[in-house]
C-alpha cells in the first residue's frame, strides 16, 4: 500500500513537472489566471464606464486605468509627446434643425418631421430623377443608370438593395465592380440622394434624427478628403414621397409594392417639379485615442522588430433600453480582448524577455469603422516595416451551452475552442506556429469556419487586423463567434467564460512568445486575398 502510494506521487509530480515544462516553454505563461482577468473586466465593462463609446468620458477612463498599469510595469509608452495616448482627431457635423429644410414646389417641410439628413452643410435648387435601388453591380448585371444622367440633380432612391441581393454580392472594387447611390452621386456630380425609406429605416427614424443634432457624424479628421465634395442624403417621409411624385406617371403605391418597383425604369421628373434642399451644420473637433505600450526585446539584433498584440477597447455606449438597461457593457465585445491584453502585458512585464520588442495596442473606435487601427497604420508609432506579425483579439469569452442536442449555433465556439481567422491567408509560417503552439500547449479546438476571405459573414474584415493585413503583416485574428448578447445590453460580466478567457489568453500569449523568439520572421508566402470593399 505504502509502495502503491509512492508510485502514485511520483507519477502525479512526473506529470505536473512535464506540465509545468511544456508551459515553461512560453515563458511566464503560468502567469496568467482567471482571477487576474475577471478583476480587469469587473471594471472595464461595469456600469461606470458606460458602454465605452468613441468617444466619451467611460472610454477615455479605460485608456486612463490601461496606461496607468502599462506605467506600474515599466513600459515605454509608444503614443504621442512620450505618453501611452495616440491621440486621434474627430469632426463632428451636426444638424441644425431649425435652419434645416426642404422646399418641393413652394411647400415647405421641416426636418424630423418630415425628413431627415445626414450633416452635410447644402443649399441647392435641382431637378429631380428617379434610380430605383441605386446600386450597381456589374455581376449580376444591375445598372440603373445606363441612360440616366445624374449631373446636377436630385436622385431619388429606393431604400434598401436591390430585389435578391445581399451585402455579400457586393464584390471587387467599388466604382469599378460595383457601387452604392452615395458614392455613384459623388463621383458623377448629382448634388444629393432622396432615399424613400424600408420598413427598417422608418424603425430607425427617431434615432437617427436625434443621433444627426446632437450627436452628428463623426469622422476622423486626417481621413477626410478635403477635396471631395459630399453629398447629402435625405430620408423622406411619406407625406414627403408623396410630394415629390404628385402628377407623376409613377404612384407611391407602385414605389411601395417590391415587385412593381423593380419593374419600374429610371426615369427623370416633370421639369417643372423643383426642389430645393437648404442643410445648416455645425462642425466642431473631439478627440479620442490608441493606447500604445512597448515592451523592448532582449536580443541587441532581434529587438527592433516587433510582435504586434492588438484588441479594441471601446464599445458601442448607452442606448436603446432593453427590460430598463440602455448600458451596452460589452464585456465580450471587446472587454474581454482588452483585458486579455492587460493580464498579457503584466506576465510579459513581470516575466523573461523574449528577442523580440512587443508592441501593445488597444485601438479605440473599432465600432465606428476601425477607426484605431486605420489611423495606426497610417500614423505609426513604430516603423510599420519593423512589425513581423499582429496577432488580434475581438471577442473571446464566451461559450455556447453544451446542450447535447447537436442544435447548437454553429456560428458560435465551445468551451474548449476558438475560431481563429486570418493565420494562413499571408504565411504560411504564422499558420504553423498558431498550430504547434496550440498542440504543445492546451490543445483548443482551432476552429477554421471563418478563415475564407469570400465567406459571407465577411469577419476576417470587420476588426482591427485587417488594417495591419492590408499593409502587409501577417495576422491571426482570435474570436469566440457570434451569440445573441452581440451589441446588446445583455453582453455583461456575468455571462463570460473565464475559464475559456484564460486559455485563449496563454494561447495567444504562447503565441506571441514564440513569434518573438524566432530566429527568422514569418514570410509572406502567400498573396493577400481580395478586399470586397474599400
Amino acid at each position: 500500500m505504502i509502495r502503491y502510494c509512492i508510485l502514485l506521487l511520483f507519477i502525479v509530480s512526473a506529470l505536473s513537472s512535464a506540465q509545468k515544462t511544456k508551459q515553461s516553454d512560453f515563458g511566464n505563461v503560468n502567469y496568467l489566471t482567471k482571477e487576474q482577468l475577471r478583476d480587469y473586466l469587473s471594471f472595464i465593462a461595469s456600469d461606470e464606464l458606460e458602454g465605452r463609446d468613441t468617444p466619451s468620458r467611460g472610454l477615455n477612463i479605460a485608456a486612463k486605468f490601461l496606461a496607468t498599469h502599462l506605467s506600474r510595469w515599466g513600459y515605454t509608452p509608444a503614443g504621442d509627446s512620450g505618453s501611452f495616448f495616440q491621440r486621434i482627431a474627430l469632426q463632428r457635423r451636426r444638424i441644425l434643425a431649425q435652419q434645416t429644410t426642404v422646399e418641393i414646389n413652394g411647400k415647405k417641410f421641416s426636418y424630423g418631421v418630415d425628413f431627415i439628413a445626414t450633416p452635410v452643410s447644402t443649399t441647392i435648387t435641382a431637378p429631380l430623377v428617379y434610380v430605383k435601388n441605386g446600386y450597381i453591380i456589374r455581376k449580376k448585371n444591375i445598372n440603373p443608370y445606363d441612360s440616366i444622367d445624374v449631373k446636377g440633380k436630385i436622385m431619388v432612391v429606393l431604400g434598401g438593395l436591390p430585389p435578391g441581393i445581399r451585402f455579400s454580392d457586393l464584390t471587387g472594387k467599388r466604382g469599378v465592380d460595383y457601387d452604392t447611390p452615395t458614392n455613384y452621386a459623388r463621383n458623377n456630380g448629382a448634388l444629393a440622394v432622396i432615399s424613400i425609406p424600408t420598413m427598417m429605416g422608418l424603425a430607425r427614424w427617431e434615432r437617427d434624427k436625434i443621433n444627426n443634432v446632437e450627436r452628428g457624424e463623426l469622422s476622423p479628421a486626417y481621413f477626410i478628403d478635403k477635396e471631395k465634395q459630399d453629398v447629402v442624403s435625405i430620408t423622406a417621409s411619406q407625406q414627403m414621397v408623396e410630394a415629390l411624385f404628385a402628377g407623376e406617371s409613377v404612384s407611391t403605391a407602385q414605389l411601395y409594392n417590391r415587385t412593381q418597383a423593380d419593374s419600374l425604369a429610371a426615369f427623370e421628373f416633370l421639369p417643372s417639379k423643383r426642389v430645393t434642399l437648404n442643410v445648416t451644420t455645425t462642425i466642431d473637433t473631439l478627440y479620442t485615442q490608441n493606447v500604445v505600450a512597448v515592451l523592448k526585446g532582449a536580443d541587441k539584433k532581434l529587438k527592433n522588430e516587433y510582435v504586434a498584440f492588438g484588441a479594441h477597447y471601446d464599445h458601442v455606449g448607452i442606448g436603446t433600453p432593453v427590460d430598463g438597461d440602455s448600458i451596452y457593457n460589452g464585456a465580450d465585445d471587446d472587454g474581454s480582448g482588452t483585458v486579455a491584453l492587460l493580464a498579457m502585458a503584466e506576465a510579459f512585464a513581470k516575466g523573461p524577455r523574449p528577442k523580440r520588442s512587443l508592441l501593445f495596442v488597444w485601438h479605440t473606435g473599432e465600432e465606428k469603422g476601425l477607426w484605431g487601427s486605420k489611423y495606426f497604420v497610417a500614423q505609426p508609432t513604430v516603423p510599420l516595416s519593423s512589425i513581423v506579425t499582429q496577432l488580434n483579439m475581438d471577442m473571446i469569452g464566451r461559450s455556447k451551452p453544451d446542450t447535447g442536442d447537436g442544435s447548437l449555433n454553429e456560428n458560435f465556439s465551445a468551451n474548449n475552442e476558438v475560431f481563429v481567422i486570418g493565420s494562413t491567408m499571408m504565411s504560411t509560417t504564422l499558420g504553423k506556429v498558431v498550430e504547434e503552439v496550440n498542440v504543445s500547449l492546451l490543445k483548443l479546438k482551432l476552429n477554421y469556419k471563418f478563415d475564407d476571405p469570400e465567406d459571407n459573414l465577411r469577419l476576417f474584415y470587420r476588426s482591427d487586423h485587417y488594417n495591419y493585413a492590408k499593409q502587409g503583416i501577417p495576422i491571426a485574428f482570435y474570436f469566440d463567434g457570434l451569440h445573441e448578447d452581440y451589441h446588446k445590453p445583455s453582453d455583461e460580466v456575468s455571462k463570460i467564460d473565464f475559464d475559456k478567457l484564460l486559455k485563449v489568453t496563454k494561447t495567444v500569449f504562447a503565441t506571441g512568445w514564440k513569434l518573438a523568439n524566432l530566429p527568422v520572421k514569418p514570410t509572406i508566402d502567400k498573396t493577400f486575398p481580395k478586399e470586397r470593399f474599400e
